[in-house]
């Protein structure tokens, strides 16, 4: 460069540099410009570490979501494995019960193959027995048939003999049919016979049944006789029982229980005693047996409380719920019904044996 290229500035400036005033002057000048470029340079710096600090801070937040984002993909993954192996075993589960329903289908196959078999079977005994059934029927009509076929014929045949009589005194030349009428005769002897002998069986079989039944009736009127005895005696004991319980404390307590001699004190001044068929059993302090049941006793201020499963009842009202109970379990098991109905089921029996015994119901007489 030349120095005719120098701008007027810069000789000015030259010339200035080259006395101390201008050196002072382009000093400070020189000065206020380095503090204005640092105060930018600085200005500039710390907008640049500030955008950088939001860039930071922007990322941060990317990398909690990315971190988010990786916790939820691992939980996703996670529940994706057990899932998976939730459909492994329902899959397992369902292979299992459709193994469980074909065999439950064979085995109900087979029991319904079973059962139509037996089914089979037993209409075929039905159809073969009503088979039977209708031969036996036809048999004993076919025999009831000949046997008034019979009868007939032995009526006809007697008036044919009786014919035949008057005709031998008419006629001596017929010996040949007089012959075959007599061999018709004897014929139907025997089977008169065989008719009487069956007779005879039937009519003593008649004769013993009658003295069975007859029997039977005699030992059922003796005893009905000693039934009706025996309950005329237990009502008069218990009339008897009745009226000593009138006379006499009908409940003596224990001296050293408070409990037994409230209970005592009300039994004893009840005053429908023939009401308290059931009496109060001690078996300890407190507790006492009423007919089949077990309750516990208490005197709540003077009054007697009694407990059988849950709550209290007063005493009136215990007898009152509880005694048709009791006395209704005690007539099941009075031994005179029992003695009654034994009875009852012995004619019965003895019905039912002279019908199974009859010579009607007989196989030999089929």
């Amino acid at each position: 460069m030349s120095n005719n290229d120098v701008s007027p500035a810069k000789s000015s400036n030259n010339r200035g540099r080259g006395s101390p005033t201008g050196k002072k002057a382009v000093n400070a000048s020189q000065s206020a410009l380095d503090q204005k470029e640092l105060f930018f340079g600085l200005t500039e710096k710390e907008i640049e570490i500030e955008s950088l600090k939001t860039i930071i801070v922007a990322q941060d937040e990317k990398i909690k979501v990315v971190d988010s984002l990786r916790d939820d993909l691992t939980i996703a993954r996670d529940h994706l494995r057990e899932s998976e192996a939730a459909r492994v075993d329902l899959q397992e589960l369902l292979r299992q019960n459709a193994e469980r329903a074909r065999e439950e289908a064979a085995k109900n196959l087979k029991f319904q193959e079973t059962l139509i078999l037996e089914n089979q079977r037993l209409q075929a005994e039905l159809d073969k027995t009503k088979g039977e059934k209708l031969e036996l029927e036809k048999d004993l009509g076919q025999k009831n048939i000949t046997i008034q076929m019979q009868t007939e014929k032995i009526l006809q045949l007697n008036a044919e003999i009786e014919s035949l009589r008057q005709e031998l005194q008419r006629r001596e030349d017929v010996d040949r049919q007089l012959k075959t009428a007599n061999e018709i005769i004897s014929k139907l002897n025997d089977q008169k016979l065989r008719l009487q002998k069956d007779l005879e069986t039937a009519s003593d079989y008649l004769l013993e049944q009658e003295a069975k039944t007859y029997k039977a009736n005699k030992t059922s009127l003796e005893l009905l006789r000693q039934l009706k005895d025996a309950e005329i005696e237990i009502e008069t004991l218990k009339n008897y029982i009745i009226e000593l319980k009138q006379r006499i404390a009908v409940y003596i307590p224990i001296k050293d229980d408070a409990v037994d001699k409230k209970l005592a004190e009300f039994i004893n001044n009840y005053p429908e005693r023939s009401k308290l068929k059931i009496m109060f059993m001690r078996e300890s302090e407190g507790v006492y047996q009423f007919g089949t049941k077990r309750v516990y006793v208490r005197v709540d201020k003077d009054k007697i409380n009694i407990r059988v499963g849950g709550g209290y009842l007063s005493i009136d009202e215990f007898l009152d719920q509880y005694t048709p109970q009791e006395l209704d379990k005690m007539e099941r098991k009075d031994p005179l019904k029992k003695f009654s109905e034994k009875v009852a089921v012995q004619k019965t029996l003895t019905g039912k044996e002279l019908r199974e015994s009859s010579p009607i119901r007989s196989p030999e007489r089929r």
